[in-house]
């Protein structure tokens, strides 16, 4: 059993890490592209590793059966699966909400604490929540997060900005895109989920059948 749970929570948090980290990369290197990294941050383009991410913690814990008692092994990872798996997934939105209040701590020259009270209230009158919960359905409509007081201040004449980006590029009206942008990031969201769940499933059964539990 020890060796079990040693196994299991190496896996668990050697994947939360890859998982931040790849966040952090795509912040710095791809979100920062003009007018295709804001694209790129709605669409989450860095959840494509969830593939990988997702097919590792399946054979992992798959293969990890073998160290409990046959009958008992499949139903406890199927059941530490059941839990893990969502909150694997959200890390990258924990991330962001992280990366996004440092980087406006930085800019306003706030402590970590200060910043997160700006960020919250602004999530509030946005979209009626705080927190990670409310950077979710905040970031599910809007791809980019302002990070300097004038920035919240003036949202609307950002929105505008970047709307006026995507008619420049594909030529749709500005009430067309907004609405569509938020339809498609949800659905590209229930996606990602989707993948992630197939994928953990799929491998797990790879796992129990290499190990023939």
């Amino acid at each position: 059993m020890s060796i079990y749970i040693f196994c299991t929570s190496f896996i668990f948090s050697t994947i939360v890490s890859a998982k931040i980290i790849s966040v952090k990369l795509a912040d710095n290197f791809l979100y920062s592209l003009i007018v295709f990294g804001d694209f790129l941050r709605g669409i989450e383009i860095v959840e494509i590793f969830n593939i990988i991410v997702f097919a590792a913690v399946g054979m992992g814990y798959g293969l990890a059966t073998v160290f409990l008692p046959k009958y008992l092994g499949r139903y406890v990872s199927t059941t530490l699966l059941i839990i893990l798996v969502p909150i694997i997934f959200i890390t990258t939105q924990i991330a962001r909400y992280d990366i996004w209040i440092e980087q406006l701590a930085k800019n306003e020259n706030l402590s970590f604490e200060r910043a997160e009270l700006l960020t919250n209230s602004f999530l509030v009158q946005r979209v009626k929540n705080d927190g990670i919960y409310g950077f979710y359905l905040y970031t599910a409509q809007f791809p980019i997060l302002p990070d300097t007081k004038v920035e919240i201040e003036n949202l609307d004449r950002l929105e505008k900005s970047v709307n006026s980006n995507f008619v420049r590029i594909i030529g749709v009206p500005p009430g067309i895109i907004s609405w569509s942008m938020s339809l498609c990031f949800w659905f590209i969201r229930i996606f990602y989920f989707v993948i992630a769940v197939v994928t953990t499933i799929f491998h797990f059964r790879e796992g129990l059948r290499i190990v023939k539990c």
